[in-house]
């Protein structure tokens, strides 16, 4: 007897193969069988008729790391058909920290196996899977603190033993965050030493470059430069030009990395459909009012050297139209009054001044640097180019509850509506077929990051599905209202145990991290 029979669907299985009609088994948590399955009895059985049963959608770049803390559902995936994450992104992970070091937080932990250790420790559970990749700027931090120089030869050969117990121990690979302090301090030497670690145990180095506009042919020979060297494969996180003075450009900037792959370089790429960003207001601050981390900044602020900050900020904030495209999204606590609002309306209506630039200074006093913005600063032309190509797609952003009440910030819309999104952009603008679009969220995905046990439906295959409508999959989040699922997923299989059926999440939290072998 098999524990599920999905019955009737038409099976799309992540490779980009054209789809067929086929029941498919689950039994212990594995795919048992797939095709005309009428005489078979099982426990459950799932209604999929008329619609496509898929691997389990995978989002390649997120940070959900200790979502579960929260709200251990990850409604806004499984409503998507996202069984597995791919978290510990942008150069910060929880792990590896000094013992010296450990105070900086209550998930804080010495190594991958030590944070593995206490989310069984303290009995957590969560609804979708974690792939966990060791954070660059955690890795510096931990070894040499958030200073703007160089690693020593000794401190090198530290955080390459760091980086290879957690290696060894299952973690996926290594995220670069260099346009963040303190991942922007590291020179190309210290980041192709690491990547030779990781091309030691056939990991993923991915990279939120340390420029997305005016200076991205660099970024982009930057990270072709680190692969060539260490021989490792190398990923562009959230593929985006995000400067209208380079809008048109995404030919150019998508040659660059064909042109890598020619050479030689094992590059890919993720990216989510939308035309803003979010991430914290200090990346509009010059790079060395951040040697020191967030408090440097705030005493530079409250200093001398402010009116050199505020120069820096107005690069980006020079007037009214620039500065409505600043959207704060979220205050840690601080200044919830600007939470939903944009950086114009908080200067003149909040702060009486029209110096923009002044005004977002002021902004990261108030929230201790904590503040994070959503930025419209892509045009659709260049995300749809790029989507059409063979990228991965990813939300950038935690899992998180479906409860308005009980999400305190206020997100941005790709949170619950990428996965969904993309299919709903590749149906309606006819970037590519349904069966191109499951294989790049399932069979490609899970081939990038080298999660051999998913991501394409075959017996023998972790039981993780999803069965979804292909004409009704669609987003329903906006900027101004983000918190509302996806429409359009019917079912959810996560490791065996239905996580959402019939459109309705259950009690199941069968999610797990999944470790490297």
């Amino acid at each position: 007897m098999d524990d599920i029979i999905i019955r009737g669907g038409h099976v799309i299985d992540g490779t980009g193969r054209a789809g067929y009609r086929a029941d498919v088994a689950v039994r212990d948590g594995i795919i048992t069988a797939i095709g005309e399955l009428s005489g078979r009895g099982a426990d459950r059985v799932l209604d999929a008729d008329g619609l496509a049963v898929a691997p389990g959608f995978i989002d390649a770049h997120t940070h959900s790391d200790t979502f579960f803390l929260d709200d251990d559902s990850g409604a806004s995936k499984l409503y998507q058909g996202v069984t597995t994450d791919v978290s510990g992104n942008c150069g910060y992970s929880h792990f590896p920290a000094l013992e010296e070091r450990l105070g900086n937080g209550p998930w804080s932990c010495a190594s991958y196996v030590d944070f593995l250790r206490k989310y069984d420790r303290e009995h957590c559970r969560m609804g979708i899977n974690q792939v966990m990749l060791v954070g660059h700027g955690s890795l510096r931090e931990g070894v040499i603190g958030p200073d703007d120089r160089p690693a020593t030869k000794d401190e090198l050969e530290q955080m390459k033993r760091l980086l290879r117990r957690d290696l060894e121990s299952g973690a996926w690979g290594l995220s670069l965050g260099l346009e963040y302090s303190p991942g922007f301090f590291a020179g190309k030497d210290e980041l192709s030493a690491l990547a030779g670690v990781v091309k030691e145990y056939d990991g993923i180095v991915t990279c939120h470059m340390r420029n997305e506009g005016l200076r991205i042919r660099e970024a982009i020979r930057e990270l072709a430069d680190i692969g060539r060297e260490s021989g490792a494969h190398v990923h562009v996180s959230h593929l985006k030009l995000d400067n209208f003075r380079v809008h048109g450009r995404a030919p150019e900037v998508w040659a660059m990395l064909e042109a890598a792959r020619a050479d030689g370089v094992n590059m890919t790429a993720d990216m989510y459909p939308y035309t803003a960003s979010r991430t914290t207001l200090s990346i509009r601050c010059p790079q060395w009012s951040l040697d020191g981390g967030d408090e440097a900044l705030l005493r530079f602020l409250q200093g001398p050297r402010r009116g050199e900050i505020v120069e820096g900020i107005r690069a980006h904030y020079w007037n009214a139209e620039r500065a409505e495209t600043c959207l704060f999204s979220d205050d840690d606590g601080y200044w919830p009054e600007i939470v939903g609002k944009t950086l114009r309306t908080v200067a003149e209506d909040m702060l009486g001044t029209t110096d923009y630039a002044e005004a977002a200074a002021e902004v990261l006093v108030r929230t201790r640097a904590q503040v994070n913005c959503i930025f419209f600063v892509m045009s659709e032309q260049d995300m749809l180019y790029f989507l059409a190509r063979d990228v991965c797609v990813c939300s950038d952003s935690a899992a998180m509850s479906g409860d308005p009440d009980k999400v305190r910030s206020r997100p941005h819309p790709r949170a619950y509506g990428s996965t969904a999104g993309f299919f709903q952009l590749a149906r309606e603008k006819r970037l590519c077929t349904t069966e191109e679009a499951v294989r790049r969220v399932t069979g490609k995905t899970a081939d990038c990051f080298g999660i051999s046990d998913r991501g394409v439906l075959s017996v023998g295959k972790a039981a993780d599905i999803t069965v979804f409508d292909p004409d009704a999959i669609a987003a329903r989040a906006t900027y101004l209202d983000p918190v509302q699922l996806a429409v359009g997923v019917r079912h959810v299989i996560v490791n065996g145990g239905i996580a959402l059926e019939n459109g309705i999440q259950t009690n199941a939290r069968r999610g797990k991290f999944l470790r490297r072998t």
